[in-house]
């Protein structure tokens, strides 16, 4: 079927499907062909239709059938069980097309499991009943979510998913649903189809529509696209197959088995299946378009065992140019409630208050500015509600400000003028944060190898024994043992965390660390464990670092310069250990008396 019929109306009788209904299926199947892998809403109908007839895929049949088609429905490969008999009787009656379960004379396919073994041709459409449309609901549950990483083309969890199942099995092991990413810009779940059929999709001659009813989507493969799945650079894909079975029926090897009684094996695809016993296949022609260049290797097994670190030097990223600094902050602002620069006045220490007379809006933040040379570690220091986390969450794009200003060197324009996917990329390759909560920066479900993987994968690593070893490199480096590498996070204690959380902020060599209360939480002598760690990486790395603590001692031990802050205003600046002797401010008299108790 080509774009231009599908502008046509079919000529259909009445049906399940009004006129209607069937227009607003056709829309929707345009818009998911012109932009392939995308999934486009439409409006969706309770069917009266029986269980496991696949009510999305039944409308998506109905609105591009017209009386001229062919129809074959599969059921879990079958062509002859109760569901597609059934099925293709009914869509034969109300659309007053022909129906068949021959393959080859069929216009529209509409399936549930399989990609016919019979190849497709130019014209012909392949309409999937999609179960679970979704390729991100296993790593992500939030719909808003899942929906803001299509956008952003951000997949990172999704390769964590995979290397966590080659790191449990050696290879991939997912079968139905496998991830692919099509044309290059959308990741696409081949659900319902097993792995098998996953290489048919690329470059195919036909037309694939797929329909969820429950979730109201329709999305398209079209002719000749690519279909490309995900897969390390150096863990190969591959299909799903036994060695040595054969169909007990027909005795075919080189299609798709299913495990039948006593060990046994059957096509999973009945038509291809009788014309094998009748001697009507092309089997030729079948071999040809068969996956069997991507059956199992044994070779391909990738190394189970913990990766040792890698003993040569790596080389690092070049550094900022500027010798002044890697990031400037200035005039950075921040209120919570109504008003805007006028809800100020009336503010800060020397009033005693951060709520606005005039609006009853929290001044969180004022006026704050800082820069911070590479190498060097800059402190941000007050009591708990003086504003010095807000400022770190305005400057990584956790919390939008209102007022100010955010440049990296060697990054043009102003960081907080950018759109939320540059930033975000930002804080891949550029800036990272170590959270107060290591559940903020961790996936507490994933391996501690997993959360440096998904770092890895974000910045554009593909290759499974490389993300392997740096991530050993840098849970060596930050003291995890090895033997806890593929260990959940969840299972690690509080300081565990927090270096874990380390490690995967450094893993892409990022010149500007973000730190907020880094050893909150934790016991003294395991405190004591992550601010040498802290130390140690500051003075090996170009690293421009912000350390945010309501602990003079965690400034002290980490920082040469800080910014005392009180009620969202700076009160005091200059070097930690000047600021530490001789305070000038009260509030900072007050906090290092605190500190010397």
């Amino acid at each position: 079927m080509s774009i231009a019929e599908l502008l046509e109306e079919p000529e259909t009788v009445p049906g399940l499907l009004d006129e209607t209904a069937k227009r607003e299926v056709r829309r929707a199947i345009l818009a998911a062909v012109c932009v392939p892998g995308y999934q486009v809403p439409f409006g969706s109908r309770e069917m009266p239709v029986a269980r496991g007839w696949g009510s999305g895929g039944l409308q998506v049949t109905l609105g591009v059938l017209g009386a001229s088609d062919v129809v074959k429905v599969i059921d879990q490969g079958d062509d002859g069980g109760v569901n597609a008999t059934n099925l293709r009787r009914m869509i034969a009656a109300t659309t007053g097309c022909a129906d068949t379960t021959d393959t080859r004379e069929a216009t529209v396919v509409q399936t549930r499991h399989r990609i016919p073994e019979e190849g497709l041709e130019n014209g012909d459409v392949l309409v999937f009943q999609v179960p679970v449309p979704e390729p991100l609901r296993g790593v992500q549950k939030s719909v808003a979510e899942c929906a803001r990483m299509h956008a952003d083309g951000d997949y990172a969890a999704m390769w964590v998913s995979l290397y966590e199942d080659v790191v449990r099995n050696g290879v991939i092991t997912r079968s139905t649903g496998y991830p692919v990413l099509v044309e290059g810009r959308y990741v696409l779940a081949t659900s319902p189809v097993p792995r098998w059929d996953v290489p048919r999709l690329h470059q195919c001659a036909h037309l694939n529509l797929y329909g969820a009813g429950r979730e109201k989507r329709v999305y398209a493969i079209p002719p000749h696209t690519e279909v490309v799945p995900l897969t390390f650079t150096d863990i190969p894909f591959e299909v799903e197959h036994v060695a040595g079975a054969r169909c007990t029926y027909c005795g075919s090897s080189e299609v798709f088995l299913v495990d039948g009684r006593d060990g046994s094996f059957v096509c999973s695809d009945s038509d291809w299946c009788t014309r094998v016993l009748s001697g009507d296949a092309d089997l030729a022609a079948h071999r040809a378009r068969s996956p069997l260049h991507l059956l199992p290797d044994p070779g391909n097994r990738a190394r189970t065992t913990v990766a040792e670190p890698e003993t040569e030097p790596r080389e690092r990223p070049p550094r900022a140019s500027s010798t002044e600094w890697t990031l400037r902050v200035a005039d950075i602002g921040k209120l919570y409630g109504p008003g805007d620069a006028a809800a100020v006045a009336g503010t800060g220490p020397e009033h005693g208050t951060a709520i606005s007379p005039e609006t009853g809006a929290i001044v969180a933040a004022w006026d704050v500015g800082f820069d911070v040379a590479p190498g060097e570690a800059l402190g941000l220091i007050g009591e708990s509600g003086s504003g010095k986390s807000t400022v770190l969450r305005c400057v990584v794009g956790d919390e939008a400000a209102n007022s100010g200003t955010v440049h990296l060197c060697d990054v043009d324009g102003d960081v907080l003028a950018m759109d939320p996917a540059r930033r975000r990329k930002l804080r891949v390759d550029t800036m990272a944060v170590v959270y107060q909560d290591p559940a903020a920066g961790l996936d507490l479900r994933v391996s501690a190898g997993g959360n440096i993987a998904e770092r890895l994968t974000a910045a554009g690593w593909r290759g499974y024994h490389a993300i392997r070893r740096r991530a050993a490199e840098l849970l060596d480096r930050v003291e995890v043992p090895l033997s806890r590498m593929d260990d959940p996070v969840a299972t690690f204690s509080g300081g565990m965390r927090q270096r874990v959380q380390i490690a995967k902020a450094l893993a892409t060599e990022p010149p500007v660390l973000l730190l907020d209360e880094p050893t909150t939480g934790l016991d003294a002598s395991v405190a004591a464990g992550v601010l040498d760690l802290l130390r140690g990486l500051f003075a090996e790395r170009d690293i421009a670092a912000v350390v945010v603590s309501h602990d003079f001692s965690v400034i002290e031990a980490l920082t040469e310069r800080c910014l005392v802050m009180q009620l969202g205003r700076v009160v005091e600046r200059g070097l930690t250990d000047q600021l530490f002797r001789d305070p000038h401010h009260p509030y900072t008299q007050r906090l290092v008396a605190a500190a010397r108790r």
